[in-house]
């Protein structure tokens, strides 16, 4: 299913291009090992983890992504973060802790798998930063899913046991996987990268953390999910931390416009 998405992903992305500047080598190398390593690694190491520790406690550990990135920012692009960050960093965490509830099993090797995706994927969205940027978005997203659909189709072919590629066989299967790819896939990578060259990684990474909170009112609206009061106490944290960092980034904005 992860090939198929991924290699439907792909061909989405480049049905939008009209006349393509295809990158140079160097270039295109980058932008492949982005999705065959960073966004490979990340996948494969994520879902292997959730089987055997409770989601909850791996939402936590993953959201503490946000930390990373904005440190690995500071350190590696020198940009230091704000109050307004630190404060909203600190609200998202609180928020996705609350979110995610009482967790049970903690395997340890599960845990480190999740401490090492956070890690990884915090360096994936600084290289992303700095490579993408070179290459138009639409190009830049096709080579980066091309990478991630040929990584996860050679661990198919090399550990089947772990990995079965099983192609739909209906229509209605294979519609879910063209929504999957689209709405899933090409348009939350595309609008992420576009985000990032926009307002930063830092700022970026923080906004992501809406994410559980849209999980939980998309459980709630479509699987009859109950609502809990942690997970209304966790949103609004998260929320709160989004819109003030939204308007503080559109109260910058009209600074500059007024100038």
């Amino acid at each position: 299913m992860l090939v198929v998405r991924k290699l439907v992903s792909r061909k989405s992305t480049a049905s939008g291009l009209a006349k393509p500047k295809w990158p140079a080598p160097k270039l295109f190398g980058q932008l492949f090992l982005l999705g065959a390593l960073g966004y490979f690694i990340a996948t494969i190491l994520y879902f292997t983890a959730i089987e055997n520790i409770d989601s909850g406690l791996a939402i936590t550990i993953f959201y503490c992504n946000p930390v990373i990135v904005v440190l690995l920012s500071w350190w590696l692009l020198g940009n230091k973060p704000s109050r307004i960050i630190i404060w909203c960093l600190a609200s998202t965490l609180i928020g996705v802790a609350i979110a995610a509830g009482q967790v049970g099993n903690a395997d340890t090797i599960s845990v480190i798998m999740v401490l090492i995706v956070a890690v990884e994927y915090a360096f994936y969205m600084i290289i992303s930063s700095k490579v993408l940027p070179k290459v138009d978005l639409p190009t830049g997203v096709t080579i980066v899913m091309f990478g991630a659909a040929s990584s996860f189709a050679i661990y198919s072919l090399v550990t089947p046991s772990s990995i079965a590629v099983v192609f739909p066989g209906t229509t209605a299967g294979w519609l879910s996987v063209f929504l999957l790819a689209v709405v899933a896939t090409v348009i939350p990578t595309a609008t992420l990268y576009a985000g990032m060259n926009l307002i930063g990684t830092g700022k970026t990474a923080i906004i992501q953390t809406f994410e559980p909170v849209a999980s939980i009112i998309a459980g709630v609206i479509f699987l009859s999910e109950p609502l809990t009061v942690p997970r209304i106490v966790g949103a609004t944290f998260v929320i709160a931390a989004v819109g003030v960092l939204a308007t503080a980034e559109s109260r910058s904005a009209a600074r500059i416009i007024h100038q």
